[in-house]
């Protein structure tokens, strides 16, 4: 399903599905920007917000899934509050807005709560100081959980038999798409190179950048694992990945010293991008 295509009419579907799909894609891009250059992960800012934008064109049918779009927003949102930790301004606010993202996106599909680890993570090595801090993020969930139970109550369903509460403890992984087999070779290819070179560079980070960097793979790990055990009807679960791909793509090409191989490097992203959109739906 391609954004307003040809052999759609504008109606009542376009309005709620793909259009509120077009603002939230849009507002994810503006928060990418924001959360790169307020925390200066790199120099070269706009190469993020380019990155996730070729990405996003492997995502040819993205339009269709609401779902996965919210919780890719709702990700972003969650990871700009753990990022901001390292002010250690207002803690106990951002984690419990963290948490409450999190647990916004665990309402769309229980196995969100993977990113829970991430908050903790950020805990550890943010604010680990105060106890009261490891307690926020459980009050946040709890909150949330009241009030889902409550409107389950209240509306005479099972609390117990809701698909919130079902956890199908199996890799979800079809071998029959070749599109998102394809996909997955890039991201594992694209994350391998990256991961080299952030090791090979190590040493030549800040003490900051190196806690930063921690956390975005961390995020990417998440990701993957959610991907693997994500509910089979929440589909592009590899949105999810996108941000961090991006900061370390972004990273990696600051550190090119070659511009010609940077752009060959930008280059054949696009081209295999093009390659998904036409010929591999």
């Amino acid at each position: 399903m391609c954004l307003f295509s040809s052999d759609k009419e504008f109606g009542l579907d376009m309005l709620t599905l793909e259009v509120p799909i077009v603002f939230l894609l849009l507002f994810s891009l503006f928060m990418v920007d924001f959360i790169v250059k307020k925390n200066d992960f790199m120099q070269q800012n706009d190469f993020t917000l380019l990155f996730v934008t070729i990405f996003l064109g492997l995502f040819p049918d993205i339009f269709a899934h609401l779902n996965i779009v919210c919780i890719y927003v709702l990700v972003l949102l969650a990871f700009r509050r753990i990022i901001s930790l390292r002010t250690l301004n207002s803690t106990k606010q951002k984690l419990f807005d963290a948490s409450l993202y999190i647990a916004l996106a665990v309402l769309f599909d229980s196995w969100m709560i993977l990113y829970l680890f991430i908050i903790y993570m950020s805990i550890l090595v943010y604010v680990s100081n105060d106890y009261r801090n490891w307690l926020v993020p459980i009050v946040s969930f709890l909150g949330i959980l009241f009030i889902y139970t409550t409107s389950l109550y209240l509306t005479s369903e099972n609390i117990l038999t809701d698909s919130l509460f079902q956890f199908d403890i199996k890799i979800n992984y079809s071998t029959t798409g070749y599109r998102r087999i394809l996909l997955h070779v890039l991201i594992t290819s694209l994350f391998s190179i990256n991961f080299i070179i952030f090791f090979l560079k190590y040493k030549t980070y800040s003490s900051q950048k190196k806690v930063s960097f921690l956390l975005i793979k961390a995020l990417f790990f998440i990701g993957v694992g959610y991907v693997l055990f994500a509910k089979k009807g929440i589909q592009n679960t590899e949105i999810v990945l996108l941000f961090p791909l991006a900061i370390l793509m972004a990273n990696l090409l600051g550190n090119i010293e070659n511009k010609r191989i940077g752009d060959i490097l930008l280059f054949s992203l696009l081209i295999v991008g093009f390659l998904v959109n036409f010929f591999l739906k």
